[in-house]
This record gives C-alpha cells, structure tokens and sequence, in this order.
C-alpha cells in the first residue's frame, strides 16, 4: 500500500518532501524522509541517470502528438504527457530537442506567445471556485463545463455533454465533486447566486477564463479544426443526426482528452512571473499542501448522505448522445468499437451515416 503510493506520488513528480507531506495530509500515514528514499530506491525510482526509453518511441510518440489535440504543448507539458500517457522514460531537454527538429515553427511560435493579465489573490484553497461553461465547440453538439479553485489553480473538473447552460447538470458536477473531496469551498463564483455566489461576468471569471485559453491550445483546438474541415467538406450540415453521430463517435476521445488535460495542469508547474501576483509550484501540492505556503485550507465540511439525497433529487447527468443513436448504430454496424483516435471516429462516422442513407433508401 505504501509503496504503491510513494510510487504514484513520485511518477506525478513530485519532491520526496512533498510525497513525505502527502501521506500524512492525504493519507494519513507518517513516514520519514530516509524510508522514502530507500523504498524509492528498492523500487528502481530514481530522477538522474536514468535510462530513456528507445528514441524511436519517443519521436513517434511526440509526432503523433504534434498530428493530434497536443499539437499546440509546450515542451514541457508535452514532456508530461508522454511520461503520463505513453508510459516513456524521457528528459525533458530531449523532448525539446526532438522538438526543434521535428517542429521548429510550432515551438517558435508557443515561446513568442506572450499575454499580460490583472493580478489575482485568493488566500487559500478551497476559499473560492471558479465555474465556468466552454462554447467553441458548442455548435458541433459539445458543450465543456470546468472549475478551478482559485488560490491553487486546481482544476477539480473538467466535463463535456450536450450542455453547460442547464443548471441541474451544473449541479451534478459540482455535487459529485463536493461528494468525491468531501468538503464544500467558501466562496462560489458563478454567473448568480447568493451570499456564497459571487455574480459576475464571465470576463471576469479570471481564473477560469485563463485555463481556457490554455484548454483550447493544448487540447480544444485540434477538434474545433478538426470538425471546421468536416463542415467544409459537406461532412456536417449541422442537423440533429449529425450531431448526436458526432457526438457519439467523438464524445469517449474528447472526454478523454480533456481528463488528461486536466490532469496534466494539475500536475505542472507554474512558474513565478513578475506580472503575476500568484504563487509558483504545482497545483496539487498547492491544493492539498497549504502549510507549505503559509497558508491553510478553507473548506467547509459537508454531509455526505445529504449530497448524496441533493444528487438523487436535483441533478441531471450529462449526455453525449440519445439512446437511438447508439441503437441505429448497432443495427446499421456489427460489433461497433468506441474509436481509439480522430481518424478511427471519423471513419466510424462516415460509415453510420452511409449506411443510414441506404437504410433510408432501402424503406
């Protein structure tokens, strides 16, 4: 048990005095410094002199990366994601290395982009969470709705489903968030509300509204191009079936995308930069470790069978597609397999809608 821990801890990168102070705060298990180590070191868990995996791997890896949804990772979230994702043993400075040889312009152009904000101070974890609705690719049936806690930069969900604007489904992803961490924040800031509910413009939404736009270029992005084409190509009219097909055959990839997403934010670094009152250091530890920056955590504690009676009675939980849609596509394909990439989807797609038009014709 304790191994298996120390290990996650370490692969999520984290400091051995940061793992030691995890399994106490989270886990509630005290342990010294020295025991961590030697548990590392019986587990073959080092940082330095390590045996990168076969260059090979890594550049097929970072090349179907660069022609998927991380097209737009710096090297650094990229270097994540194939320790995460791809399960590859890899310094960081080789993934930028590969990458200026394999994409020199795309690394130019993440390194020029440049972006001034207001500054922002929250005093703890848990003192406010920013919740938001995504609409880029609402007009292609995918509507994403996310929360970040303010002082950490948490993401504590990222969903997508048919819509962000029903306040019941709202309600279902803050509840089973509250359910999962067992706590409730201070402060809420949303669109309207109460005491607790700070109303506002979404403009105004800071923290929320800068994940976006990281969202959208590390992940977002390639499937809003993606369906553009599709639309130009006369491959989507925009009418219902198109769209719950879309959703259908797209909905697994983009929910698995954005939960990597999610956890690779989660997991990084943000650096100190002078135009930005913030606090450097990784989100998780920064959530779950508060003492470490002076400061503490402001939950509030909740009922569990009461949320558990809130989500019976007041949620609603998102779709992606009607039932129908799942059963034509049975009816018209054998053996349907949820795709495994944008190209396996779009062909899945493709095929649903000629056999539907031949169905059409044959009745």
């Amino acid at each position: 048990m304790i191994e298996q821990l120390i290990r996650q801890y370490f692969l999520e990168n984290h400091k051995v005095s940061e793992i030691r102070d995890l399994l106490l705060t989270r886990n509630e298990i005290k342990i010294s410094i020295s025991t961590i180590k030697r548990i590392l070191s019986s587990l073959g868990l080092k940082r330095k002199n390590v045996l990168e995996s076969s260059m090979q791997d890594i550049v097929a890896a970072i090349i179907e990366e660069i022609h998927s949804c991380g097209y737009n990772l710096g090297y650094r979230s990229l270097w994540r994601k194939l320790k995460l994702e791809y399960k590859l043993t890899v310094k960081r400075d080789t993934v930028y290395n590969l990458l200026k040889i394999i994409d020199p312009d795309g690394l130019a152009n993440r390194f020029g982009n440049k972006l001034r904000r207001r500054q922002y101070i929250s005093p703890g974890p848990n003192f406010i969470w920013h919740l938001d609705g995504y609409d880029k690719l609402k007009q292609f049936g995918f509507a994403i709705h996310g929360c970040i806690d303010g002082f950490s930069r948490r993401v504590l969900w990222l969903e997508v489903g048919t819509t962000n604007n029903d306040l019941a489904v709202t309600a279902h992803y803050f509840l089973k968030t509250v359910k999962k961490l067992k706590l409730l924040p201070t402060l809420i800031r949303y669109d309207k509300g109460d005491k607790s509910f700070i109303q506002g413009k979404s403009v105004k939404n800071q923290q929320i509204e800068s994940y976006w736009g990281r969202m959208r270029q590390h992940t977002v992005d390639f499937y809003i191009q993606f369906f553009k084409c599709m639309q130009e190509k006369g491959l989507f009219d925009g009418s219902n079936l198109h769209t719950k097909c879309l959703q259908f055959c797209f909905g697994p990839l983009i929910r698995h995308d954005l939960n990597t997403n999610r956890k690779l934010w989660n997991e990084h670094r943000i650096r100190k930069q002078a135009v930005r009152n913030h606090l450097a250091g990784r989100p998780n530890v920064l959530f779950h470790l508060p003492h470490r920056y002076a400061s503490r955590d402001y939950r509030r504690n909740v009922n569990p069978n009461t949320v558990e009676k809130l989500m019976n009675k007041f949620t609603k939980k998102p779709k992606l597609f009607e039932p129908y849609i799942k059963e034509l596509s049975e009816l018209l394909i054998s053996n349907v397999e949820i795709p495994a990439n944008p190209t396996d989807a779009s062909n899945l797609y493709k095929k649903i809608l000629q056999e539907y038009k031949i169905f059409e014709n044959q009745n």
